[in-house]
């Protein structure tokens, strides 16, 4: 049995912790913020399951496979359809009311070339990416891209519901400010004494974390990642302001708007749930700079909301926004699990080489890191 402290309670830290408890061994998460779940948790305000910016989640991916097992509590998720996904310049993905046409945007599909305007849509629809082709990319195409009943909170309490129930602890507002070999150092003055340490915070905190103990190897590993931003608007309204519509996607800009209620109608039955986002743009992405700043990205994202769900200001019951948020932790690199086991320190999250992405490739690498405790023991 090795003793394990995990840094970071979100998806990547949740899913490692559970492994690695499985496996026999003693394990600690320890969380800076006041919450679990990372980016990947929501908060209940009258009734809108409010989160930090639109997500969907693969039905029968490594996230959604582990949520299922841990509760006798069936599930429900709806997922969203093509028949109700709009992308600007070529309208609805694949019209019920034209056979011929849905035929043909099924093919094009299939074909996945980057030319066409619906396959860079449903790209960036289904990753926050419009040049990855991926797991997702075919999902959405198969009605496999889920929204839960319960919302993120929901499905992250049941993973913190089935750590309880072995014992695991997890303490949040908990600051770790320094790492070495075999010990982990709080601001408050404490000292850890562990065998393994796995890095599950985000690669910025990891590489800070890191630097103390291999700081030349740290910047090799971690400079040639590449972060996408994002702004995001969320709003509860006593309406419904999508005409019918699921999503629309704006391919040019990376805009993209969802409607949660609209797409799982057992989140509430009035009114809808929107989630906008607005994906890179800034100087620091990615690609091509767009924006001068993340207040202008967020006023562009305000304007595509004034035009694509008309009159939406004038119904809002909740409200929550953010200029500048990572969405993407790394563009085509990505670092290596195992990069620093040789001093017992193991990484997890959707930055770690996987062949998932967002979510389920936080879950796969925070499962792997447990399953590779035994050999990280210093």
């Amino acid at each position: 049995m090795a003793r394990v402290v995990v840094v970071g309670a979100g998806l990547a830290g949740l899913a490692c912790a559970l492994e690695a408890t499985t496996a026999g061994h003693h394990v600690v998460i320890m969380e800076r913020s006041e919450r679990i779940g990372g980016r990947g948790t929501t908060q209940n305000f009258d009734g809108f399951p409010f989160g930090f910016g639109p997500h969907l989640f693969l039905k029968k991916g490594p996230f959604h496979d582990l949520v299922r097992k841990l509760s006798r509590v069936r599930l429900t998720s709806s997922p969203i359809q093509l028949h109700r996904v709009e992308v600007l310049g070529h309208g609805v993905v694949r019209p019920v009311d034209d056979v011929k046409a849905s035929i043909l945007a099924k093919k094009i599909l299939r074909e996945a070339s980057s030319n066409e305007r619906i396959v860079r849509g449903c790209r960036f629809l289904a990753s926050w990416n419009t040049s990855e082709i991926s797991e997702r990319y075919a999902g959405l195409q198969k009605n496999k891209l889920l929204v839960s009943n319960e919302g993120w909170s929901g499905m992250v309490g049941r993973m913190a519901a089935a750590l309880d129930e072995v014992g695991v602890f997890i303490e949040c507002g908990l600051h770790v400010n320094k790492i070495e070999t075999g010990k982990v150092h709080l601001a408050d003055g404490r000292e850890i004494e562990t065998d393994v340490i796995v890095l599950a915070c985000g690669p910025a905190a990891a590489r800070k974390l890191i630097r103390s103990v291999d700081e030349e190897k740290a910047k090799e590993i971690f400079s040639p990642l590449q972060r996408t931003t994002a702004s995001f608007i969320e709003v509860g309204l006593d309406s419904k302001s999508l005409s019918g519509r699921q999503a629309i996607v704006d391919v040019d800009n990376q805009f993209a708007i969802l409607d949660y209620r609209a797409i799982q109608p057992r989140l509430g039955l009035e009114g809808c749930h929107l989630s906008a986002v607005a994906v890179g743009g800034l100087e620091t992405d990615p690609g091509e700079t767009r924006f001068s700043s993340e207040g202008e990205r967020l006023a562009a994202l305000t304007n595509f909301m004034n035009q694509r769900a008309s009159g939406w200001k004038e119904h809002i019951v909740q409200h929550s926004e953010q200029a500048k948020i990572t969405i993407l932790d790394s563009n085509e690199y990505r670092i290596p699990q195992r990069a620093f086991a040789n001093v017992g320190i193991l990484l997890a999250g959707s930055w770690i080489e996987s062949e998932h992405l967002l979510a389920d490739a936080s879950v796969d690498t925070g499962r792997n890191a447990g399953r590779s405790i035994s050999s990280a023991i210093r």
